[in-house]
């Protein structure tokens, strides 16, 4: 297990336990988040309709209250448009669980975020489209409609593809929306997808997950992710991820790469294998030796030099695990 965790850290990858790699050489389900995991968590407005005038400070002053990356992309947006954006101070400002963000200016309300939210105050919005949806309401008066897509991380299809020829099930739970999250699963290769999920959705699918005896690595990068990453059996999150994310995961990939997931199941089950290897080993050697020395066919002098040859055979063994390849590097 030292000599996997060495390895592991010099192509970036933190295992926080070496019991770790155990359990996730165990694993047969893998379930990635969207944003920020899958794809590279930069989303760009492709499409903007202001549907009725309103002051865009109004918008960049709601945006600037979150940190999630689709209002970074509204932000960014508004800043190439506007050469000046007076800076507001709202009032009353309510994050919103998966939906969005909500307060007030000078007595008017204001909504910025999904299609869930603004159904929950009952306003019809459009969401037939293939990408990321966010969605401006002014005193529950829709204003703006904005469509963003993001970039799939390099080699995300090639890793999630190597991964799934393990022999592990790869699932997408999001809570973007279902067109959405389709696009891009058909991107990378993955078949199962669940959208539209609050964080406690999550939570409920990695339980499911459990219930029907599967061994479960989640992977996400935000603050809905945290709760279903503490419930999983390995957690991963990458490493410019939010700090709650972070702070519960079991493993961090410092290059955010995918391929460095695949990385971790090869070199996770590789040692799994080296360690049943040196057990096998050692149970056999003692099992012949230990009766030879009782009834005296040993001597103290070749007992000693065996012990250590037994020690020195498990640690060759186990420095073969630097030499493994991985496949999705070549």
């Amino acid at each position: 297990t030292l000599v996997g965790i060495s390895v592991a850290a010099k192509r970036g990858i933190l295992f926080k336990e070496a019991s770790f790699l155990e359990t996730m050489a165990k694993s047969d389900i893998l379930a990635l988040d969207k944003t920020g995991t899958i794809t590279e968590g930069k989303p760009s407005v492709v499409k903007a309709e202001y549907l009725q005038n309103f002051d865009p400070a109004l918008l960049y002053a709601l945006v600037n209250t979150s940190n999630h990356p689709i209002s970074k992309g509204i932000k960014a947006y508004l800043e190439s448009r506007h050469d000046i954006l007076e800076m507001l101070t709202l009032e009353e400002i309510t994050s919103i669980e998966a939906k969005g963000v909500k307060a007030t200016y000078q007595g008017k309300k204001l909504l910025g975020g999904n299609d869930a939210l603004m159904e929950f105050y009952a306003l019809k919005v459009d969401t037939n489209s293939e990408n990321a949806l966010f969605f401006f309401a002014i005193n529950d008066l829709l204003v703006a409609r904005f469509e963003l897509t993001d970039t799939i991380r390099k080699g995300a299809a090639k890793a999630i593809q190597s991964i799934q020829e393990l022999g592990v099930k790869v699932v997408m739970l999001t809570g973007d929306h279902e067109q959405s999250a389709q696009k891009v699963a058909a991107q990378v290769g993955i078949d199962e997808v669940y959208a539209k999920l609050l964080p406690g959705d999550k939570l409920a699918m990695i339980d499911t997950f459990h219930q029907e005896g599967h061994v479960v690595v989640m992977v996400g990068d935000g603050i809905n992710d945290a709760i279903a990453l503490a419930s999983s059996d390995i957690s991963i999150a990458m490493g410019n991820g939010a700090d709650v994310a972070i702070s519960v995961s079991d493993i961090v990939l410092l290059d955010e790469k995918p391929e460095s997931i695949y990385e971790s199941y090869k070199l996770s089950r590789r040692t799994f294998s080296a360690v049943k290897e040196n057990l096998g080993f050692s149970l056999l050697y003692n099992v012949i030796a230990v009766p030879l020395a009782m009834m005296g066919f040993v001597n103290p002098l070749v007992a000693a030099l065996s012990m250590s040859l037994s020690s020195l055979v498990v640690v060759g063994n186990s420095l073969r695990i630097k030499r493994l390849k991985f496949k999705s590097k070549e």
